[in-house]
């Protein structure tokens, strides 16, 4: 009898085989899947996929292949190991498989090029077939051969190209990538998957527990603590996550229990990584309390300034783990002060000292060179391209939403923009500033998670709620006071203080945030800054 029967499943749920049916849409995942669909329909030639090992490539090729295949005017073949020792060998084996009842005897490479060349013009201008070839282990492509597929690139008519080529591999073809310019030039579609993020950890486990049960009967339960070491121990990775919850299962199996805890998972991590530094029980515990009440509140200005952050930061690109440098740090959330307001910390001091008088004619136009002096600013400010991001991804933080006028600006004050779609991580992107007056009036309401006058501290305040239950967005607010503000707000307008605080109860993770209407941000003094 199949293990999964015995705990109610229809199919085994951590299965170490890449079943399409078992695919889980992470944001990534789908955006890969959703590209690559759309580069085949529209015949746009090369697309590569990178990523480690067991981020989950194969199993895209299967959920490709899976979907393509419904299609008559779409014909694949799949090439598992590429490793050929040779071009020849290269093209005897896409000869065989394009036709495999042929043998193909002439070792002149010319002459297979031309074959293959008859082929794909036989299918794709004649029949008009879509042939697109997909080749998992790409890494294994020598250098010689990675040439022989540019060639082959060059079959095309005039409007669309005849053979359609998507390369998984590992990271490590990248460096062949730099030796072959040529080649890379042509890619249309590039992506590098990264592992998944706590939340996408668990939901991939939580989604397989769900696909897999007998409807109505799952009764199989992975507890927070469970989900926090898994994560922990493989760092997102969906290989890694699979087997270690197939481990836990077989546990389960023999234990006659159906919630995996957190010291059922870790006993299964010592069994699976020996050599992998355990978290103690009392660590554990200790880590919570803290987060609990001592993480909640962060006092500034004898202020109590809530902060949102549950576990620590999980950086939505390299998945690392980051210590909780912000906002906990008191002297992080210092009022900035603005240059009139400074000295007054020192103002007693020199309470004894003589008033000293000044006698200065203010000229009549006074208020017309102060007004000049803080005149509203075009730009934001520049924020260096993290590792990883898109333009879209950015602009919606900053923007609230993604728009073509919006990109048009933004590209209008970045020359060394060439591309939209290819950004080279560091490079720095100037924001120009966008009016929302027609978007949001004072008395709109939103949920306040952090505020700063600093654009920079904003942006990667907003980074840091990646990943959660609702998207955020920075607000920025031309105050009184003749300077920008920038506010981390949920990217959800409300209109009454009642529907804020409503939403808000629903989501621990903001449950302690102020609600201000846009007017009350606009001339309230700054009492929290970043």
């Amino acid at each position: 009898m199949d293990y999964y029967k015995i705990l109610n499943f229809n199919m085994e749920p951590f299965s170490n085989s890449p079943d399409p049916g078992l695919f889980y849409n992470s944001a990534q995942h789908l955006e890969i899947l959703q590209k690559l669909e759309i580069s085949i329909r529209l015949k746009r030639g090369l697309n590569i996929i990178t990523g480690d090992i067991g981020t989950g490539k194969t199993t895209i090729s299967r959920k490709l292949i899976q979907k393509i295949s419904l299609d008559d005017s779409i014909k694949f073949y799949l090439v598992l190991d590429p490793g050929f020792k040779s071009p020849i060998s290269f093209l005897k084996y896409l000869l065989h498989l394009f036709d495999p009842e042929k043998r193909y005897e002439s070792n002149d490479e010319t002459i297979l090029k031309e074959t293959i060349k008859d082929h794909i013009f036989t299918y794709g201008v004649d029949q008009h077939i879509n042939i697109v070839l997909i080749i998992d282990e790409g890494q294994k492509l020598s250098l010689p051969c990675i040439e022989v597929l540019r060639e082959l690139l060059n079959f095309e008519t005039n409007n669309e190209k005849l053979l359609q080529i998507i390369i998984f591999a590992q990271n490590d073809f990248d460096h062949s990538l730099e030796r072959i310019a040529n080649f890379k030039d042509r890619i249309n579609f590039y992506y590098q998957l990264n592992p998944l993020n706590f939340k996408e950890s668990k939901n991939l486990i939580n989604f397989r527990l769900e696909k897999c049960a007998v409807k109505g009967q799952n009764k199989i339960l992975f507890t927070h603590f469970a989900h926090f070491l898994i994560y922990r121990t493989t760092k997102g990775f969906p290989r890694k996550i699979i087997m270690l919850c197939h481990q836990i299962m077989l546990s389960l199996i023999i234990k006659n229990k159906t919630k995996a805890g957190f010291l059922i998972a870790r006993s299964c991590i010592k069994q699976m990584f020996p050599d992998k530094t355990m978290v103690r029980p009392g660590f554990i515990a200790i880590f919570l309390i803290f987060i609990l009440f001592g993480s909640l509140y962060a006092v500034n200005d004898f202020k109590i300034i809530p902060v949102f952050d549950q576990f620590s930061y999980f950086d939505q690109k390299t998945m690392k783990i980051k210590t909780l440098s912000f906002p906990l740090k008191t002297k992080e959330l210092k009022t900035e002060e603005p240059p009139d307001k400074q000295g007054k910390e020192n103002q007693n001091s020199f309470e004894s000292m003589p008033e000293i008088k000044t006698n200065i004619n203010k000229p009549e136009n006074f208020q017309d060179i102060n007004k000049t002096a803080f005149k509203k600013p075009a730009v934001y400010g520049s924020i260096p391209i993290p590792k990883n991001a898109t333009l879209a991804k950015m602009m919606r933080t900053i923007y609230g939403s993604y728009r073509s006028s919006y990109l048009n600006k933004l590209i209008g004050y970045n020359s060394n923009i060439d591309d939209p779609n290819i950004l080279k991580a560091g490079t720095n992107i100037i924001f120009p500033v966008i009016d929302y007056s027609n978007n949001y009036n004072d008395k709109k309401i939103f949920i306040i998670l952090f505020e700063t006058y600093n654009f920079k501290k904003s942006f990667n305040a907003a980074l840091g709620y990646q990943g959660s239950d609702f998207s955020v967005r920075i607000l920025p607010v031309w105050k009184n006071d003749k300077r920008f503000f920038f506010p981390v707000v949920v990217n959800k307008p409300f209109i009454s203080m009642i529907e804020a605080d409503k939403y808000k109860k629903n989501l621990p993770e903001i449950i302690f945030a102020e609600c201000k209407p846009v007017s009350q941000i606009k001339n309230a003094e700054e009492k929290q800054k970043g």
